[in-house]
């Protein structure tokens, strides 16, 4: 489960860490390849930026999935259950009183 989460933070890191002028370095690599026209940066640098966005909040939306479903095996006690067991704790020691 834990090998899965490393490889799927592996990916989005790169998307992740796209910034706007990472985004033109790319935009003037393929230029220079000859496989884009510098006409078009305006539309691939928003495209580019888009795409890591979309791609961070997927990342985000499964590294929280992953978290819940791994907390949910461990059987940790909740928040709410702390909050009972703090109160019937202090009902005793006040009735001990």
């Amino acid at each position: 489960m834990f090998e899965t989460l490393d490889k799927m933070m592996l990916a989005g890191l790169g998307a992740i860490s796209m910034t706007r002028e990472r985004a033109d370095k790319i935009f003037d690599d393929y230029v220079s390849r000859g496989k884009i026209e510098k006409e078009n940066r305006t539309g691939f640098t928003k495209a580019l930026m888009d795409a890591a966005e979309k791609n961070r909040s997927e990342l985000e939306k499964l590294v929280a999935k992953q978290v819940r479903e791994t907390l949910e095996t461990l059987n940790l006690p909740s928040r709410e259950d702390l909050q009972r067991l703090e109160q019937k704790v202090d009902e005793l020691l006040g009735r001990e009183s």
